[in-house]
């Protein structure tokens, strides 16, 4: 026997159809919504080699980075070039927001006023400071010289007698310039491969002087090898309280070793939002806080105007010094 569904229930069934391919129809007719940034992990370039204080500061970031990006960061290394060539390579990339680079000075003060570069610090978008540490002075712990002062007297007294060293070119190079020039002391440098070597050689008596990143020879410093004269920067730093900045001496001497992430120009303004206030999120993480402990890397987060002024009063003050030696590329200045 054939059952039949009652009239009222067929009338029913059909206008629920009708409702539903109306809908179907409906949502087709609407625009495709955006996706969500970010969709997938962000790569940050680092433009140097592994173990070095940038690798340091995003290994921190990463311990924290998806949790508030909702993606992983992924480090991938480029050196070359003292850091142009990775630099380079962020500069011209697609401006989408998935791409970074970490920077320190090396990149984008010290580089493009030493040679040539295709990139400015107007090609990027700033997002703000991880770190910063000082330079350390530093001497043998068993030489003659208590403070810096009296290592200063004695280049004065008998110049070109005393040696100091330093990297070949880039940041610490040009630190290593200003703080000769500033404090007026008569050394004859020796470059080294990077600060390793150059800390070695002092610790070798190779060399009789260097400034170095503090992180370089903190475990120096600990062991009572090397002795610490003075600091660069505007303040004493806690696990140094005794040792004078260069300032409080009556040398200038503002340049530190500062680490930071920065975009391509033209990334999109919610995105550059996003990134930047992720990144001030991260550095109050207490996971990141103790991965940054741990590996012996400062945390001192700044946001991105404040960490734009300072990288372009230093690109300033670096164009001057690089001028004044003579290392300026001569087709471009």
């Amino acid at each position: 026997m054939t059952h039949t569904q009652p009239l009222s229930t067929r009338c029913a069934l059909a206008a629920a159809r009708l409702v539903a391919g109306c809908a179907v129809l409906a949502l087709a007719a609407l625009p495709v919504r955006a996706q969500t940034f970010p969709s997938k992990p962000i790569e940050i370039i680092n433009s140097f080699s592994p173990g070095g204080t940038s690798d340091l500061n995003l290994r921190a970031l990463e311990t924290a980075s998806e949790r508030v990006f909702g993606q992983r960061t992924i480090q991938t290394f480029k050196p070359g070039g003292g850091g142009i060539s990775g630099t380079t390579e962020v500069a011209h990339a697609k401006p989408d927001g998935y791409k970074l680079l970490v920077v320190t000075s090396g990149e984008l003060t010290a580089g493009p006023n030493l040679a040539k570069t295709t990139y400015t610090l107007d090609s990027f978008t700033f997002l703000g400071r991880l770190s910063s540490t000082p330079y350390g002075f530093v001497v043998l712990n068993d030489s003659p010289w208590k403070d810096f002062n009296s290592f200063r007297n004695a280049t004065i007294a008998e110049p070109g007698k005393f040696t100091m060293g330093t990297a070949p070119r880039g940041g610490v190079f040009l630190a290593a310039q200003h703080v000769i020039q500033q404090s007026k002391i008569k050394v004859t440098v020796v470059p080294f491969g990077g600060s390793g070597p150059y800390v070695t050689a002092v610790l070798g008596g190779h060399v009789n002087a260097a400034l170095a990143p503090l992180p370089s020879i903190e475990a120096h410093l600990k062991a009572g090898t090397l002795r610490l004269l003075a600091i660069t920067g505007s303040s004493r730093v806690p696990d140094h309280a005794d040792v004078p900045t260069l300032k409080e001496l009556g040398i200038d001497a503002p340049i530190v070793l500062w680490v930071g992430l920065v975009a391509p120009r033209d990334v999109p303004p919610d995105r550059v939002k996003f990134l930047r206030d992720g990144i001030a999120r991260i550095s109050k993480d207490p996971t990141y806080i103790g991965t940054a402990d741990k590996l012996g890397i400062d945390h001192s987060y700044t946001s991105a105007g404040e960490f734009e002024a300072q990288v372009r009063q230093e690109d300033k003050d670096f164009k001057v010094l690089v001028q004044r030696l003579g290392l300026a590329p001569k087709d471009d200045r």
